[in-house]
């Protein structure tokens, strides 16, 4: 339901379109008067303003041209005559939306007041993703190993083009890290838009990145814009690009191919600005080899290829790294948690970290949520060998890491008052992957 302001003096017109979109459910006011008009404006702030282009007190163009100086938002939709064609065009340039003629289709006219809602919800949705990318903006590559330097390196020199960027790594490196400094040095003003290719079905996916057409499909009962259209001259971020199934595949291609696409089902060919930036944690050569992956797409994504470290390679980044996060989790969980006990320290020095970077800021944020004080205390699972165990050391072994792992959901479940979404974002694991150590470990939320 959207706010849509009527100013014309012909009370029949106004009429009618206060029924036509009342009927849509939208919430409809109206003036006769320039002056009034304006005064409503103000104080109904709409979504859409129909503007007559001659009132009996005033100018269309002059009445949009004070709207506009003034402050006031909502796309305006001029209302004029045939005759007034070049005044309406002029109109245009003081920033209308769009102009209709009388006599009026009502049919024309609400195919172009849902355009103008869909162009404001574009707006309102790139707003929020700057909203996100700006509470980012504290986040950086922490890291003083010759590995980090060289990532450091590649950033700059990949931030001075336009071209295409894969970005390998395990999970939890920081991909999307990587993605969002290089966006940051070379289009700071344009949208960072990130989609996570795992975390939809097929027939989603492709909606979610083309967008689609009202009645493309059961349950499409308005268009939307995809991805590849609010990245405009962005970036477009396609995490875990190796989940991309094979027609997909093919229709990504065509896109960076013809710099172009066309929403699900639309006709019409709108153009594809942006820089992908790709990432993934699988072998995108094995699984070319495999016929799992696409060898054209493979190598149109690589033109810039950066592989993060994982964490257990760069124990040397470990203490700046705990320096960095323990600052942010602080400041989110508004706690001053500001020290971290030498033996805590020497154990994340000889931790593994499978989960990375990541892993690292969840148990942060579980040892600063459990901490009483100051200091950090907190424990970490026996330090994994390439060794493989002999028989006799294995079950002994497997038995301290579980009560290490009980122990420890135990406790943020106790912290979180049982909230098991919490417990899950402060662990990094899924809902049923917790529901599952629950029942192993006989834990409850009471």
């Amino acid at each position: 339901m959207a706010k849509l302001l009527v100013i014309d003096d012909d009370r029949t017109i106004r009429e009618t379109l206060e029924l036509a979109f009342m009927r849509q459910n939208h919430t409809v006011s109206s003036a006769e008067t320039a002056a009034k008009g304006l005064e409503l404006w103000k104080i109904e702030q709409p979504d859409v303003v129909l503007l007559d282009l001659m009132l009996p007190d005033g100018d269309g163009i002059e009445i949009l041209t004070e709207a506009k100086s003034t402050g006031l938002k909502g796309h305006v939709i001029l209302i004029t005559g045939h005759q007034d064609l070049d005044r309406a065009i002029s109109a245009m340039k003081a920033g209308a939306f769009d102009y209709i003629h009388k006599p009026l289709n009502i049919d024309e006219l609400e195919i172009t007041v849902s355009r103008a809602l869909a162009e404001l919800e574009n707006k309102l949705k790139l707003a929020l993703v700057a909203d996100l990318a700006a509470e980012r903006t504290d986040e950086k590559i922490v890291g003083q190993s010759p590995a980090i330097i060289e990532i450091h390196k590649k950033i700059g020199m990949a931030s001075r083009g336009q071209a295409n960027i894969l970005i390998t790594g395990e999970s939890g490196t920081g991909k999307e890290l990587v993605a969002r400094a290089i966006h940051k040095h070379s289009a700071p003003n344009a949208p960072f838009i990130p989609v996570n290719c795992s975390a939809f079905v097929p027939t989603l996916l492709e909606s979610e990145l083309f967008g689609h057409e009202k009645g493309a499909f059961t349950g499409a009962n308005e268009s939307k814009p995809g991805r590849f259209e609010l990245a405009g001259e962005g970036t477009l971020f396609l995490d875990e690009i190796g989940d991309l199934e094979l027609a997909l595949q093919v229709k990504l291609l065509r896109v960076l191919q013809e710099n172009s696409f066309e929403r699900v089902g639309g006709n019409r060919s709108l153009p594809f600005n942006a820089r992908v930036i790709a990432a993934t944690h699988q072998n995108l050569e094995e699984m070319v080899r495999a016929g799992d992956f696409r060898n054209d797409l493979y190598f149109r994504l690589k033109v810039i290829e950066i592989d993060l470290p994982p964490l257990r390679d760069r124990p040397e980044d470990i203490e700046p790294l705990v320096e960095a996060l323990l600052v942010r989790v602080n400041r989110k969980l508004r706690r001053s948690v500001n020290q971290v006990a030498l033996k805590t320290l020497t154990a994340m020095k000889e931790y593994q970290w499978p989960g990375n970077v990541r892993e690292l800021e969840n148990r942060l944020t579980a040892g600063v949520m459990l901490s009483s004080g100051e200091m950090l205390n907190m424990e970490l699972p026996i330090p994994t060998s390439s060794a493989s165990p002999n028989p006799e050391q294995s079950e002994p072994l497997n038995r301290s890491l579980k009560a290490v792992e009980k122990a420890q959901i135990e406790k943020i479940l106790k912290a979180t008052g049982g909230s098991l979404g919490e417990t899950c974002g402060i662990l990094g694991i899924a809902r049923p992957t917790l529901r599952r150590k629950m029942i192993e470990y006989n834990l409850s939320t009471d």
